[in-house]
This record gives structure tokens, C-alpha cells and sequence, in this order.
């Protein structure tokens, strides 16, 4: 576990020297200052004449109208931040989208490379049975290869959330993996560093996956006694062990929010859905995303709903019942 002097050390640093690991100090400092906010130039989108947000006030506060999400994941992006995102975007926010792994230990490798059936899943949406990549014309493909289709994905997805590539952030952060706490950290304090007054959000520290809470972890490491502005979304898959932990009365939970945009605010989300199932392997599209997760793309768009907090616990208070699931 980081100290906090550590962490504090390590962005005074970082906002003196502008470095991140995988990028020079000069590349850096290009996009942050491509990054820049002026009121009077284009940088930030014209707000839409839709609905006023019914997010949480703390979470629309940033004097710049920047908001960074940190997806562990290529599709953390859209399943977990996807409806808040496009509330951002309606209201005229800049979206800043970091990618922290690849995803490339996805187990969707096996129904791509035609080593397992896919069930369907009893929706029209998910491809049903058996892939054969020497009839489709592919080479079954390696873990390396699936990262890279993950990553296409992402950056196809995120263009239809109206971020542009100038302001997309990728990392490959995983070993065997795991996401490690210290290299996510690091990889966050540089992208405060461009965004100071920015919104930040990434998972929580009481999601399920090992993943998301890492990068919950480091979030709150690196806020913790500093003003950042902070958001936590909470994947669906964790919400029935919340609400059942909040029935034995378990004090470690921080209060949540739960936000339903309007229906106007929707077709951006299903459009960036599309391409995590497109199936074209002649032109390097395999449907990752959904061969991995295809519920829970189907709830998106069926309930359109996200659970945040604006805070998140410690690690180490939530160790116990997050070990009992």
C-alpha cells in the first residue's frame, strides 16, 4: 500500500517535471497544452438544449468543464461511465477518456477463436454457436492481438461519446494480470497533472473486480487530503452484493447515487455501443466486448442507469465482505 506522503511526493513531482511512463515529458506537454480551456475558443462542446443534469452538484463543479474517466477496461468506458458521460457531454463538458490495460486476458478469446460455443445467451443481439476462423478467413488470434482488437474498440466507441482522439489516454498497465496499485498511481498523476481542475472518475474500491477496485484505490490515494474533484461509479454486477451488504448493516459502504439520464441522452450510448459488436474479422473487428460482457451491454441499453458515489472507502475497510462474494 502507497503512503500518503508517497503519493503526495510523487505529484508534486510530476507536476514539476510532466512525466508519465510511455511518454516523454515534450509529448506531454503538447497535449496539455492542446488541452487548454479558453471560454472564448471551440475547445469545449456547445452545451445541448436538452434537460438539466440531475447529477450530484459535487460532480459539476469543475471550473474548466473537463471530467477524465479511467476505464480499467475497454468497455469500463461505456458500461460503467457511459450514461454520466453523456450527461457531461450534453451540458458542454470536455470527456477525457484513460485507458489503464488493455483488457487482453478477456476470456472471449476462446469464443473468437473457435474453442468454445457461444450459448447466445437468449438474446437476437449475441452471436449463437461456434466460430470458425479458417472458414471466415482469419487466424485465430493471440492475447496480444485480442488487446489490440479491445483497444480498436475502445477508440471507435469513444469517438461515437464524442471524444476526440486528441483527448483519449491509453496505457497497458497489466502484469499477469493484475493491476498494480503503484502503476496505476503513477499513470493518474500524470493525466491530474493536464487536467488539475478536471472531474476525475474510475471505479470504486467496493466494486467486485479485482481491477476496478485497484483503480478505485489509487484515485482516492491520490485525492485524499487534496481538493480533486472525484467520482466513483459502481459496475452493475456489484449492485445486488451492495444492497445485500447494506441489509446486514455494514457501515464500511459509502452512500451511492443512482442517475437516469433522460431518454433524449441515450442514442449517443447505444451508438457507442455498436462497435464493441461489430463482428468483421476481414477488417480486424471481432466483437470483444460483447462476446465478453453481453448482458451487460443489453442492461445498458434496456435501463440506461449508473450508481455512483463521490466518495470511496479504503481498501483494506471493505477487504472483508468484498473477500465473502
Amino acid at each position: 500500500m502507497l503512503s500518503r506522503r508517497r503519493v503526495v511526493a510523487g505529484l508534486a513531482g510530476l507536476f514539476l517535471t510532466n512525466a508519465l511512463g510511455g511518454e516523454s515529458a515534450q509529448a506531454l506537454t503538447k497535449k496539455k497544452s492542446s488541452s487548454k480551456v479558453n471560454p472564448t475558443t471551440s475547445s469545449v462542446t456547445k452545451p445541448e438544449p436538452l434537460l438539466p443534469s440531475v447529477l450530484d452538484s459535487s460532480v459539476l463543479s469543475s471550473p474548466t468543464k473537463q471530467v477524465v474517466f479511467y476505464a480499467p477496461h475497454p468497455d469500463d468506458e461505456l458500461l460503467s461511465f457511459g450514461v454520466i458521460a453523456s450527461e457531461y457531454i450534453a451540458l458542454g463538458y470536455e470527456v477525457i477518456y484513460v485507458l489503464l490495460t488493455s483488457g487482453s486476458t478477456s476470456t472471449a478469446i476462446k469464443l473468437i477463436n473457435g474453442e468454445l460455443a457461444s450459448p447466445g445467451n437468449g438474446t437476437r443481439f449475441v452471436y449463437k454457436g461456434m466460430h470458425n476462423p479458417a472458414i471466415s478467413g482469419y487466424t485465430p488470434l493471440t492475447v496480444e492481438e485480442i488487446g489490440r482488437a479491445r483497444v480498436t474498440e475502445f477508440k471507435s466507441s469513444a469517438g461515437e461519446m464524442n471524444v476526440t482522439p486528441q483527448r483519449i489516454h491509453t496505457f497497458d498497465l497489466l502484469k499477469d494480470n493484475e493491476l498494480h496499485i503503484e502503476d496505476v498511481v503513477g499513470a493518474m498523476l500524470g493525466i491530474v497533472a493536464l487536467y488539475p481542475q478536471a472531474i476525475h472518475w474510475t471505479m470504486s474500491t467496493i466494486d467486485i473486480h479485482p481491477h476496478h477496485r485497484a483503480a478505485g484505490e489509487s484515485l482516492r490515494l491520490i485525492s485524499e487530503g487534496t481538493e480533486l474533484l472525484t467520482g466513483y461509479s459502481i459496475s452493475r454486477t456489484t449492485w445486488e452484493a451492495l444492497t445485500a451488504e447494506r441489509a446486514r448493516l455494514n457501515t464500511t459502504l459509502p452512500s451511492t447515487h443512482l442517475f437516469k439520464p433522460s431518454a433524449d441522452r441515450m442514442q449517443r450510448v447505444r451508438n457507442a455501443a455498436l462497435p464493441y459488436n461489430a463482428w468483421n474479422p476481414q477488417a480486424g473487428s471481432f466483437a470483444v466486448g460483447y462476446a465478453s460482457v453481453p448482458k451487460q451491454f443489453e442492461d445498458l441499453d434496456s435501463k440506461s442507469d449508473a450508481q455512483y458515489s463521490t466518495t470511496a472507502p479504503t481498501l483494506e475497510s471493505v477487504k472483508v465482505w468484498i473477500a465473502s462474494i
